[in-house]
């Protein structure tokens, strides 16, 4: 290798994507001559590139996987020299590129090549560091453009440096399932063969809250070294990362930290080794997260971490943006500073959740970013790293449903619990939720939402002295009362969407109060449309369109139709139930507020949960088929 290093330390290897992923996340492979794309090799047997170039061809990583995100190493690690090193056979000029967000420019091109397969160094120019820096320099992204001038074969494209790195990571993984065995059994698959081939991964734990495992290979599965699985009763994805959480804090010899990992989602296990690189040279304790990738559109970013807003709202960073196209990469020369990064993929630092202490037994939505926030109070900074990514289902493909409970109850938790950070919702705000389900016909929203508030102004005690199971069966009952009739897709796929009125502007007081009056007089008093349904999306399902009407809803892919028909009994008993249920939340929501932040502490402690455990430890085991973690 030409250079004056003697010894480099690997940063980032380039990817090449695996069958059926995206290439343009991974490699770009073009002829300008011809002026045509083409097609990117898969990986080599040894994980490596094995990419075959004609002359004039031209291997690019200005891709989502391809990019080297130097801003973000030098905002977390201590990193001052980095070079690019490639291994290839033949002729080829090699370009270093940067994208600053005010342009891109070549930091060094080098002309290489030779008879054999070779290695080359491309050492790169320092940058200031600290208050040298000029303010532009915040932002830095790199990639590779590799021209063959002459047939060519590159086998390794990286990024190095001569710097040791401060600590070797270690990491368990908390893998939470229920009643998802096809997508458990892949994901499970590679987690289970990359623990057997890397020292650094120390531990899986399956926790399983559905029934037990039927599969053969999941079974299997289950008793290869360092997999570890215990079986409860449902507890909420809440429930189930807690505990693998808590088996990782009390093992022999745990891991410095922890990934909190979906069951269902389409893995690339190289972005775990990914993960743990950056791990092994960060400088502090760090929250390390993926992004979420719509497996519907596998290569659009569907949340990159999430701000939470003053107003008690989730925002999410880089949605719905196509990373295919190498200018939307912008969204990441620079560190976004996000608040929390959902447990689909998220790793955090086991010594500072020992001293955090344990999550709130919120059962679903809302455990990743209440438990973000306690661990930035302790000084633990959420890093969504770009370059790894996981693909999951986006939040669109099913309706919303049970879910709705939680998703209000929680909002109300945290707003009163993170006071400094968030805005209660004001009344205003609650009332709107629910007469909006109401006046669309949505009765059982509406009564899940009803529950929510109740449950928030009970306070911590009350509802938590209840079986988290029992909570959320009445929850589901609750839901399956009133739920919309499921309609056949085949037929109605074909049916065309009606075009409706826009929505009241969100921000006018007025005119959603007005909307709503009118909503209600034509549907409370007024006659009802029940033939010629019309087939609304879910964007266009508010009261404007609604009133007085039955309708069929369903999202953009079309994956759900689901019918709501407007009934006046109904209507007015619900209606009723919230404008007392609005008085006494304006009454009380303070004083219920108060005793969330004084007394939910002592339900995050492992303490509280222990026994919790233990009585879901009593449920009858399949014999032969679970293996108590160590």
């Amino acid at each position: 290798m030409n250079g004056l290093w003697m010894t480099l330390y690997s940063l980032q290897h380039t990817l090449a994507p695996e069958r059926g992923q995206p290439e343009d996340l991974y490699l770009r492979l073009h002829n300008p001559q011809r002026g045509f794309q083409v097609q990117v090799s898969p990986p080599a047997a040894d994980g490596g590139l094995d990419q075959r170039l004609n002359s004039g061809e031209i291997l690019s990583t200005d891709t989502f996987f391809g990019s080297f995100y130097r801003s973000y190493w030098e905002e977390f690690t201590a990193l001052e020299e980095i070079a690019v090193t490639v291994r290839l056979q033949g002729q080829a000029a090699i370009r270093v590129f940067e994208d600053t967000g005010q342009g891109v420019r070549i930091l060094r091109s080098e002309e290489i090549g030779g008879s054999g397969l070779r290695s080359y160094l491309l050492q790169l120019p320092p940058r200031p560091r600290g208050q040298a820096a000029p303010l532009q320099q915040a932002s830095s992204r790199l990639f590779v453009e590799v021209e063959a001038q002459g047939p060519c074969r590159i086998a390794a494209i990286a990024f190095a440096t001569p710097a040791p790195p401060q600590r070797q990571a270690t990491l368990s993984i908390g893998l939470c399932t229920f009643n998802q065995e096809a997508y458990f059994a892949r994901t499970l698959e590679k987690v289970a063969a990359l623990a057997q081939q890397q020292e650094a991964l120390r531990a899986v734990y399956v926790v399983n809250q559905g029934q037990p495992f039927q599969s053969p290979a999941i079974r299997s599965l289950l008793e290869a070294p360092k997999v570890h699985s215990i079986r409860q009763r449902n507890l909420g994805g809440c429930g189930g990362f807690t505990r693998s959480l808590d088996e990782a804090l009390n093992a022999g010899e745990p891991a410095s930290h922890h990934l909190m990992m979906d069951d269902d989602i389409v893995l690339d296990p190289r972005m775990i080794l990914r993960a743990l690189r950056f791990l092994d040279y960060a400088a502090r304790d760090i929250a390390l997260g993926a992004g979420m990738l719509d497996a519907m559109r596998p290569s659009v970013m569907y949340e990159a971490g999430a701000f939470l807003r003053p107003e008690n709202r989730i925002e999410p960073y880089c949605h719905n943006v196509d990373l295919a196209d190498p200018a939307q990469l912008h969204y990441f020369n620079k560190p976004a500073g996000t608040d929390y990064n959902a447990w689909w993929f998220c790793i955090l630092p086991l010594e500072q959740c020992r001293a955090a202490e344990l999550p709130a037994p919120v059962f679903i939505r809302g455990d990743d970013f209440e438990y973000g926030q306690r661990l930035a109070a302790r000084g633990v900074p959420t890093v969504t790293l770009p370059g790894i990514a996981v693909w999951h289902e986006p939040f669109y493909a099913k309706p919303s449903g049970w879910q709705d409970y939680y998703d209000l109850r929680n909002r109300l938790i945290f707003g009163a619990t993170y006071a400094g950070k968030v805005r209660q919702l004001p009344l205003a705000h609650v009332l709107g939720l629910i007469t909006s389900a109401l006046l669309t016909h949505n009765y059982m929203a509406a009564d899940l939402r009803l529950r929510a508030v109740e449950d928030f102004l009970a306070g911590p005690d009350t509802l938590f002295a209840a079986d988290p199971e029992d909570t959320h069966k009445a929850v589901m009952a609750l839901a399956k009362a009133n739920a919309p009739q499921k309609l056949d897709n085949a037929e109605w796929q074909m049916r065309p969407l009606s075009p409706g009125a826009k929505p009241p502007p969100p921000q006018r007081m007025r005119q959603l109060v007005l909307a709503q009056a009118a909503s209600l007089l034509r549907t409370g008093l007024g006659p009802h449309r029940r033939r010629g349904r019309p087939v609304l999306m879910d964007s266009d399902a508010h009261v404007r369109n609604t009133a007085g009407q039955a309708y069929v809803l369903t999202n953009g892919p079309r994956s759900f139709h689901l019918e709501f028909m407007p009934d006046r009994g109904k209507l007015w008993r619900r209606m009723l139930k919230t404008l007392k249920l609005a008085l006494r939340y304006r009454r009380e929501r303070d004083s219920a507020g108060s005793r969330w932040a004084g007394q939910i502490a002592r339900y995050r402690k492992a303490g509280w949960w222990a026994p919790v455990f233990a009585r879901q430890d009593q449920e009858p085991q399949a014999a032969g088929t679970q293996k108590r973690a160590a």
